[in-house]
């Protein structure tokens, strides 16, 4: 606060409130300057800077401000790399900033990155009240961009968690802003909220890729990209469920031209990880023992569990006849449930419908009880009653192996 500051300063020089205010102002309204209750022109600034001989930037620009900045944007710059920051890391650097108020877009954005690194905590009140604190930070500096983003995260944090009365009431909100007002970046992760809601809880496939369709051609107008490979890879993911083939692989062909072009390790890595996903549906095992090999040099060494290569591998292995080296896989799969349990549903999904292509495989059964009872935490709609029909036929499949 400048308040703050021209009073640290002026006690610094040994000044009274009289001595700082002669000639600028009275010193009644000094005080409240100081005291955050009233605000200086900024002809008064420049002869109080003066006065106190410092810069009328070093009144108006917080040092922990700038400092604060510089910590976010490094921790945003790395978010979804191999090489982004641990929870604890982003926890332990941003909480210093927190304890002071800075009336600051970065302290909000700040509250933001906190609120995420509890995600894998499962702390699901402490992350959405770190989001409140940032929403308050937004409204009051009126950061309407910032404000939308924050609302669209809690909302895709709430679908996550089968909260969906809740998420639908911030979905509601973020609805009555005119999408045509939005920035590029902020009008396609809505579009993805949209998405998720359609393929989690509407059960309109069709009406998602219309969605993702819509913002590709907008992004092209616009001539302003973001997320592009992300927009591509969901239009694949909802064409696999259609059975939509030759909209699978258009759309990958697509997300291909565009991880090429851009380069983006992280990018690639997750393309390879969706092109699996289509080589496991239509049984391609050359195509996903290509994409395993492409994932596995593109990690080039990363030991960190990575559910989705974990489960293409042991799929790949149960396919060919490897039997033991895929139980290996999916008990590796099993044994971190608790990891990728915190994912959304549609990504728990695939691991499961990977588990228990396993099991109609010969690869062991022991995952389908916790298989049954998590689904039966899923939402009414195509992704619950799939694997609850994937559950009947592995079974059906192992016990005819047993035979």
């Amino acid at each position: 606060m400048i308040g703050q500051r021209i009073k640290a300063l002026r006690k610094e020089k040994k000044l009274t409130q009289s001595q700082l205010a002669e000639g600028i102002i009275t010193k009644s309204m000094l005080s409240m300057i100081e005291n955050g209750k009233a605000e200086a022109s900024m002809r008064s600034l420049r002869e109080i800077a003066k006065r106190l001989d410092v810069s009328v930037q070093s009144l108006l620009v917080d040092p922990r401000e700038a400092d604060l900045q510089k910590i976010v944007e490094e921790i945003e710059y790395m978010q979804g790399s191999l090489n982004s920051w641990e929870d604890e890391a982003v926890q332990k650097a941003l909480m210093p900033y927190l304890e002071v108020e800075m009336n600051s877009v970065w302290q909000g954005k700040a509250y933001t990155l906190l609120a995420d690194s509890f995600f894998n905590r499962g702390d699901q009140q402490q992350l959405l009240e770190w989001y409140d604190r940032a929403i308050a930070v937004f409204e009051r500096l009126e950061e309407k961009e910032e404000l939308i983003m924050a609302r669209i995260s809690q909302a895709f944090y709430l679908l996550m968690w089968n909260r969906f009365d809740e998420a639908i009431e911030r979905i509601d909100t973020i609805e009555l802003i005119d999408s045509r007002r939005m920035k590029t970046k902020t009008r396609v992760e809505f579009s993805m909220l949209m998405v998720f809601r359609n393929m989690l809880y509407d059960d309109d496939l069709p009406g998602a890729i219309r969605c993702l369709e819509d913002t590709l051609d907008y992004m092209k107008r616009t001539k302003m990209y973001y997320r592009v490979d992300d927009v591509y890879r969901t239009i694949a993911i909802c064409a696999l469920y259609l059975k939509d083939e030759a909209t699978i692989v258009d759309a990958l062909q697509k997300a291909k031209q565009y991880t090429n072009f851009t380069d983006d390790v992280t990018m690639k890595i997750r393309l390879a990880m969706t092109e699996a996903l289509y080589a496991i549906e239509y049984r391609k095992t050359d195509l996903l023992q290509q994409q395993i090999a492409v994932m596995n040099q593109l990690l080039d060494g990363n030991t960190e569990f990575i559910a989705a290569f974990e489960m293409s591998k042991g799929v790949y292995f149960a396919l060919t006849g490897e039997i033991e080296a895929a139980r290996k896989s999916f008990l590796k799969l099993l044994e971190h449930h608790n990891q990728w349990a915190k994912h959304g549903f549609v990504d728990q999904a695939i691991y499961f419908e990977g588990l228990l292509i396993g099991t109609s495989h010969g690869c062991g059964d022991e995952w389908v009880p916790l298989i049954e009872r998590e689904v039966g935490l899923f939402p009414e709609g195509r992704f619950r009653s799939h694997l609850m029909s994937l559950i009947k036929k592995s079974r059906a499949d192992a016990s005819a192996l047993n035979v």
